[in-house]
């Protein structure tokens, strides 16, 4: 008989009947504070649109067109300058080839490819310690990276006759001018 004698009912303590109210206000404030912030993006939307049109009714149609030509001019010129200044000084190689030539060497044909880097010499010596010298003055060359001699043979009154490759740095070929 144990369920038969009444027990008293135990009471809910006051905070357990306060929680519903206060989300319920939490869930009102939200929504309050979310309205109000909405109303005022629209209405800095709005001042923003107004404030736009008036820029766009303070100059002439002439004048914004001729401010848009004059923006268009710039970027190219600027443009421009980008691409000469990137642009690949092959005469430089002559310059180079002044400086580091035997007095006793003469070339007779000279082919370039810049995009390799690549330089195709031919031309005539003395005798062949000046062509080996040459060679010499080349390899001593930082911008110099390889030296490869396709063809070297004697000609008809005793002179050397050569056709060598040289690939260089293509540093050399870069404009190194100010803008």
């Amino acid at each position: 008989m144990v369920g038969i004698i009444p027990k008293p009912i135990k009471k809910t303590p006051k905070l357990y009947e306060f929680i519903p109210h206060l989300a319920f206000g939490l869930v009102v404030v939200v929504v309050l504070v979310y309205t109000i912030l909405f109303y005022l993006d629209n209405q800095a939307s709005k001042k923003l649109w107004d404030l736009e049109d008036k820029i766009a009714q303070v100059g002439t149609k002439e004048e914004r067109s001729a401010e848009t030509q004059i923006l268009l001019d710039k970027q190219r010129i600027s443009d421009f300058s980008t691409m000469l200044h990137n642009h690949n000084k092959t005469s430089s190689l002559f310059k180079f080839l002044e400086e580091n030539c035997h007095p006793k060497v003469w070339f007779t044909a000279l082919e370039l490819n810049s995009g390799d880097s690549q330089v195709m010499l031919s031309g005539e010596t003395p005798n062949f310690q000046t062509f080996g010298q040459q060679i010499a003055i080349f390899q001593n060359q930082d911008l110099v990276k390889k030296i490869e001699i396709t063809d070297l043979a004697i000609g008809k009154s005793g002179q050397a006759t050569f056709t060598f490759s040289l690939s260089l740095d293509p540093k050399i070929f870069q404009n190194n001018e100010p803008r």
